[in-house]
């Protein structure tokens, strides 16, 4: 009979496994699954046969179960970043508030700007005193830094300077800062401030060396799964050997939590610039538009498409050609863990501009990069963006190529 006995647990032992416990979850047998799970010892090196499992045990409200199960795969997969997010919300829901806080520094994905990882960070806390930063030193080759149309194109259609494109190597500083400060001990309003400065040094190419520094600080609201804020900006760009324009900004959003995974930003925009020197005054311009953007967050990785509609009129009586216009610009792209030590990312803009003075513009911009972060906070990049535009304006035509090498620090 102990024999007997015996035959048929071992059977059941070597029948059991993680597909049928799969199966059971997907049909809602939650508790078959768990059963199914505990008997698939020989699977238990299995991180996906713990998932089902933690997973089975949420479904069912337990808690502690479910908790014991997450933390099972993650030490069985280190990159299982879904596991991660389940842990942040169960360590929040039991008050483990230290866990929550050091899991949620492990899922900061610092392919996000500090500005977005701290519009991230307001949707998903409820209270937040905290700076958020980047620094970014690279080398690269641009070949047309001066986004010139080719001189045969500029010979032919009798244009007095031909140029042409003018190719240089390149450095480059890229450096934000974003502060975020909770008024309220959860959601309620806020205050933030973010800055930048951006500067290029061309190696051939001087006359075209820009520095670009903003602040931007406003006063925001978070509620239930949403937040506002409505911030003015402040630009000064230094280009062409010099102090060439100033930009004010009033730039309000709105960002909605649809679902877990899935985040709606809803923005409207007024600018205005200005220019310092003489000869350039006819550029200045006054703009308003509107746009919308989801982005899809799964664990470190993300989907985003963005739509913006712009209108632009000159703000002095006597201008240059091409200012007034409107245009439609759409953004999509991907970033992907494709390994625990290489993230890929691919983006692609589009812009159609259509001017007053019969002018038409089609912008394309295609930008791969990928990354290495051989510490928590420190990345290695190289990438390659191509941009090609399109337009009835000879001058106005042109394709150029950076390639970039460069270092991040992230906090």
């Amino acid at each position: 009979m102990k024999t007997l006995l015996l035959l048929i647990t071992l059977t059941v032992l070597a029948n059991a496994s993680y597909e049928k416990a799969q199966e059971f979850y997907e049909n809602k047998e939650y508790k078959s699954a768990i059963k199914e799970a505990k008997s698939s010892t020989n699977e238990y090196s299995n991180p996906k046969l713990h998932l089902v499992w933690a997973q089975s045990e949420e479904a069912l409200g337990h808690t502690k179960e479910a908790m014991l199960g997450f933390e099972r795969v993650v030490l069985l997969d280190d990159s299982d970043s879904e596991s991660r997010l389940h842990l942040v919300s169960i360590y929040k829901q039991t008050q483990r508030d230290s866990l929550a806080k050091d899991m949620s520094k492990e899922l900061q994905n610092y392919q996000l700007t500090p500005e977005q990882r701290s519009s991230l960070e307001l949707l998903e806390s409820e209270e937040i005193n905290s700076f958020k930063a980047k620094a970014t030193l690279s080398a690269g080759y641009d070949t047309n830094i001066n986004v010139s149309a080719s001189a045969d194109a500029l010979d032919d259609y009798n244009a007095l300077v031909n140029e042409g494109e003018i190719a240089t190597l390149f450095a480059r500083l890229n450096a934000s800062l974003s502060y975020i400060n909770d008024l309220q001990s959860k959601g309620g309003w806020y205050v933030r401030g973010d800055l930048k400065a951006y500067y290029q040094n061309n190696a051939d190419a001087h006359y075209y060396d820009i520095f670009v520094g903003g602040l931007e600080a406003g006063v925001g609201y978070a509620g239930n799964g949403y937040t506002f804020y409505l911030p003015l900006a402040y630009d000064r760009v230094h280009y062409l050997d010099v102090d060439l324009l100033s930009q004010v900004a009033f730039k309000p959003n709105v960002n909605i939590v649809l679902t877990k995974e899935l985040v709606l930003n809803i923005n409207a925009r007024y600018t205005n610039r200005s220019y310092s020197e003489d000869k350039y005054k006819g550029m200045a311009d006054s703009s308003y538009g509107g746009g919308a953007g989801v982005y899809y967050l799964f664990g470190k990785n993300f989907l985003y498409v963005n739509f913006l509609y712009e209108d632009f009129s000159a703000s002095e009586t006597i201008h240059f050609r091409f200012i007034d216009k409107q245009t439609l610009t759409a953004s999509t792209g991907v970033n992907y863990n494709i390994t625990n030590w290489l993230v890929g990312r691919l983006d692609y803009r589009y812009r159609n501009g259509e001017y007053k003075d019969t002018r038409s513009d089609s912008y394309n911009q295609v930008e791969l990069k990928f990354s290495h972060y051989f510490s928590d906070n420190y990345e290695l990049y190289f990438s390659n963006r191509y941009v090609n535009n399109l337009s009835n304006y000879v001058p106005a035509e042109y394709t150029k190529n950076i390639t970039m090498f460069g270092i991040s620090a992230n906090y």
